[in-house]
């Protein structure tokens, strides 16, 4: 499978540049759009309600970008409730950005974390195909997730956030978003070399989850030479959002 390639940018309006600034414009209340984009960070998991400190190079990269742009960091809680599809999602406001989460309930866990996440994306994106065991329920629980993270992350975005997802958990979440009527630049950084055309092929159904890459503007990965060390990779993350931004602004 080749790499996919992005869609058109539609017309939005200039966007400032890289660093350019992080005061935020207008009053969502009052239905003007803020003239300065937010960034809205999603990935699988987030900080806890607590805000304790993490060592890995997504919160490092995270933490570095959210200090230059107001913006939001939305994912899953963590936690797994039985009464997770009836339960809004929370919002913990700190400092310039909020942090936005959901719980899961105990099938989409399994199905989408436990299963398919973790007993098909992660060993054949780690070269193990031999370790890999896909069944279509758990490819439909994985799905499922990324509709409902689309679902739930819709009714916060604004026309002018940049939106910037991580990791083999939400593959199909731009196509989610596209689906939903969002036209926003969304960019995509994987955590792990991209596989070769050999290995990806031993995916089951691969247009449902890397084909859905094509769904966004940019995608980005860390380079096999890159060590798998919190400096390292957020230094790549960070560079692969800078030029996202200078991709979106054109």
């Amino acid at each position: 499978m080749s790499m996919p390639t992005a869609p058109a940018r539609r017309d939005r309006g200039p966007l400032p540049a890289w660093g350019a600034g992080t005061e935020s414009v207008g009053d969502a209340s009052t239905g003007r759009e803020p003239t300065v984009p937010r960034l809205v960070v999603v990935s699988n998991r987030v900080p806890d309600a607590e805000g304790s400190r993490q060592a890995g190079g997504l919160a490092v990269a995270v933490e570095a970008a959210l200090r230059r742009y107001d913006g939001i960091w939305f994912g899953w809680s963590g936690k797994v409730a039985e009464d997770a599809a009836e339960a809004a999602p929370r919002e913990i406001k700190r400092r310039s950005r909020t942090v936005i989460t959901l719980d899961l309930s105990p099938g989409d866990f399994q199905e989408y974390y436990n299963g398919f996440a973790n007993r098909v994306l992660w060993p054949i994106l780690h070269y193990r195909v031999d370790l890999a065991g896909f069944t279509a329920v758990e490819l439909g629980g994985y799905l499922r997730v990324n509709a409902l993270f689309a679902d739930a992350l819709t009714r916060f975005i604004r026309p002018n956030d940049m939106v910037w997802v991580h990791d083999y958990h939400l593959l199909a979440l731009a196509r989610e978003l596209r689906a939903r009527g969002h036209t926003n630049p969304i960019g995509f950084f994987l955590h792990v070399p991209f596989p070769p055309p050999d290995i990806v092929l031993a995916l089951p159904q691969d247009a449902e989850t890397l084909g859905a890459l094509s769904h966004y503007d940019q995608a980005g990965y860390r380079p096999s030479t890159t060590p798998t060390i919190s400096r390292a990779t957020s230094s790549t993350m960070l560079e692969n959002l800078r030029q996202f931004f200078a991709a979106a602004a054109i």
